[in-house]
């Protein structure tokens, strides 16, 4: 885990470091080191989840998967700095900050449908129309139903699978997420 951390922590400041401005750069380290601080005190504000959501949207591009659907560890999408929705939102999810901020039934990866009925996958946190959205093609944080964004199922941090917020206690594990789960 403390591998893990030193290469967040490393990605989180490289967009800032590798970008030349040093305005930019100033502003993002005064930000990121803010919210280092609230990630020691376990307190994240909406502001802080978009730093969160932000931070990440810079630091990984995204690149669709080619043929077969791959769901990255969080280590391979930080060494790669490319992954597509599912790879970026895992690697939200993941995030030591998130996880010690929200209960890991409030952390959940979320396929849904966008107004224009195309699948994509978002990190949620909370439950019902009021959760947050942390998505990689918005920096701003919106609730669910500000999104507009249709959800599908819901996978939690421990790897239980919802739909319309209900544990579907006998719905078979997503392997693919079980297999990340277990490799951390």
């Amino acid at each position: 885990m403390k591998r893990f951390l030193h290469f967040l922590l490393i990605g989180l400041a490289a967009p800032a470091l590798l970008t030349g401005c040093a305005t930019h750069k100033l502003k993002t380290q005064t930000a990121l080191q803010k919210v280092q601080q609230k990630r020691l005190q376990g307190k994240l504000t909406k502001n802080d989840l978009a730093e969160i959501n932000r931070s990440w949207n810079l630091f990984i591009t995204y690149k669709p998967d080619s043929l077969q659907d791959h769901w990255q560890s969080p280590n391979e999408t930080i060494k790669l700095r490319t992954g597509d929705c599912e790879d970026i939102s895992i690697a939200k999810m993941l995030d030591p900050a998130l996880r010690k901020s929200f209960p890991a039934d409030q952390l959940r990866l979320s396929y849904v449908h966008t107004p224009q009925g195309e699948p994509h996958m978002v990190l949620i946190i909370g439950k019902g129309d009021d959760s947050m959205v942390l998505d990689n093609l918005f920096d701003e944080i919106t609730t669910l139903a500000e999104s507009g964004y249709q959800p599908v199922y819901q996978l939690d941090a421990t790897g239980r699978v919802y739909q319309n917020d209900i544990w579907l206690e006998s719905h078979p594990k997503f392997k693919k997420f079980e297999m990340i789960l277990s490799g951390l």
